[in-house]
This record gives C-alpha cells, structure tokens and sequence, in this order.
C-alpha cells in the first residue's frame, strides 16, 4: 500500500514563492493498493493535480474507478471535486463516501456547492463520471483487498469530522483531521482508532504555544503524543497553517525531532509534503 500528498494546507491554499516546497493546495492525499485500488481521502483543492495525473492513465479513456472518502464538508477539504477532467469523462465510476450533515445529505452539500451561483458547472447532473454517495458509518467495508474503518471523532454542530483507518496484509494507514481533543474520550477513541497503526497523517496547523483563534484543531504536541501513546511508527503533520512557511516547517520539524531523540523515542517525523510518497 502506498500514498502521495496532493494537498497539505488547511484553510485557504497559499501560492506565492515561500510555500512551494511543502506545497499550497488544500487537503488532498492519494492511496493505492497493492491491486489497483485507488482511494483518496478528502478533495480539497490538491485533488485538481491528482485528476490531472490520473487523466494520464485509465481514467482518460473513460475505465477509471476511484473511491473518495471525505472526512467534512469544510471547503479546503471538498473544494477540488469538479474541477479535474476525471470527473467529467463518460464511464469512469467514481464512489464517494462520507457524513451527512444537520443541513442535508453530502450529496446534497456538494450539488449546492456547484450551483450556478458558484459554478459553470451547474450541479452533479453535469458531471460526466458515474457516481455515487454513500453516507459513512461505523461498519467496516472492502476497496478490493483493502479494509476501510471510519470513526466520529467531533461532533461539530453543522457538520460532523471523521477519521479513517484503511488496512491492507497487516499494515494500517490512520487520517485524523480537525479534531480538539477537548475531552478524555475523544482522546481515547482516537487513540484506540489509532492503536498499532503504521502511519498516522494528523492535522497540526499550530503548536500549543501559539496564540491563535481556535477553530477546533489539535496541535503539534496533541498529534506527536497521540502517535507514542498509539505506538505509530511514522507520524505526518499536516493540514498545515497558511501562515507556516517552508522555512517555518523546516524549523518546526527539526525542533520536534530534537525533542524526540532526547526522550528515546521511536517515532519517526515529517511535515507533509506535496508530491511525498510513502509506502505504508
């Protein structure tokens, strides 16, 4: 199993020079099984490059099947869905997975988003691609060989958060996104979703010492503890602020990694990046 970054900011992408290296779309990250199978979870505004590479392959000649697990309708999180030519290619199949929300169904949320008020797309009618909703839940289903597990993790009034955990022979891949572990049982939920887990990719837009508005995201230090106590073996920070440049990055990870070596830790750390590979 393997996965790519196309999109690590949160919040708004950012363009100019100084956030090139780490990249400025919006969340976005591909995975693929040792099958075929293709998955990505979320489609912010990084989903427009992967449509554009998948374009190259099955998915331009119309027998492209992809399954898009989203985790909330946040617009850096849906943002990117019908603008890359995957989308509207006659005969690729495209199954999205996701939560419903207090003001109607994720089908409904993103055929608003492509209103004519919003969108020369004019709605869902217009995309090309078969397609299908399928509200998420709680029980576990299959992507070929691999095993997909969701979990609720905020409550947020208007619209829910899930994580996922997708396993393939053995080996798990954890997303945990927009969570503020404001009470012990999210916390545990959260750790025991994670638990045993390979690698984890957690939002960390800011570090506990920076005085920020809260918009209900965990920290730096919340996602590094998480994977100890959850005994990951590689942990991605993602999500990143669109304030945080490459530099800043490049500091943030050095000083985390120091602290790590001085407590014997295990965990391995890295700040997402677009265009990363990992093999899970």
């Amino acid at each position: 199993m393997q996965l790519q970054f196309w999109g690590v900011r949160g919040y708004v992408p950012t363009t100019t020079a100084e956030y090139l290296r780490y990249g400025g779309n919006t969340c976005c990250t591909a995975v693929w099984g040792s099958n075929g199978e293709q998955i990505v979870l979320d489609t912010g505004t990084g989903f427009c490059q992967l449509g554009d590479k998948l374009m190259e392959g099955e998915f331009g000649r119309g027998r492209g099947e992809l399954t898009l697990l989203i985790t909330h309708t946040y617009w850096d999180h849906i943002l990117g869905l019908p603008f890359p030519g995957i989308v509207h290619v006659p005969g690729n199949r495209l199954r999205i997975y996701g939560p419903d929300s207090t003001r109607g169904s994720l089908e409904m949320v993103y055929d608003g988003m492509l209103s004519p008020v919003y969108s020369p797309v004019y709605g869902l009618a217009h995309i090309g691609a078969t397609h299908s909703f399928r509200p998420i839940s709680t029980e576990p289903f299959m992507v070929g060989q691999i095993t997909v597990r969701a979990l609720p993790l905020s409550q947020r009034k208007h619209s829910p958060i899930w994580a996922y955990r997708i396993e393939e022979a053995g080996r798990a891949l954890v997303y945990i996104t927009d969570v503020r572990y404001s009470d012990d049982q999210i916390w545990k939920r959260a750790h025991e979703f994670a638990a045993g887990a390979q690698v984890l990719i957690h939002s960390a837009p800011y570090t506990r010492e920076e005085r920020v508005q809260d918009y209900g995201h965990s920290r730096v230090e919340d996602a590094i503890e998480l994977a100890i106590e959850s005994q990951i073996e590689r942990l991605f920070l993602f999500h990143h602020a669109p304030t945080r440049t490459d530099m800043d990055l490049d500091t943030l990870v050095a000083h985390y990694r120091a602290q790590l070596v001085e407590q014997d830790s295990l965990l391995q750390l890295d700040a997402a990046g677009e265009g990363l590979m990992f093999e899970v």
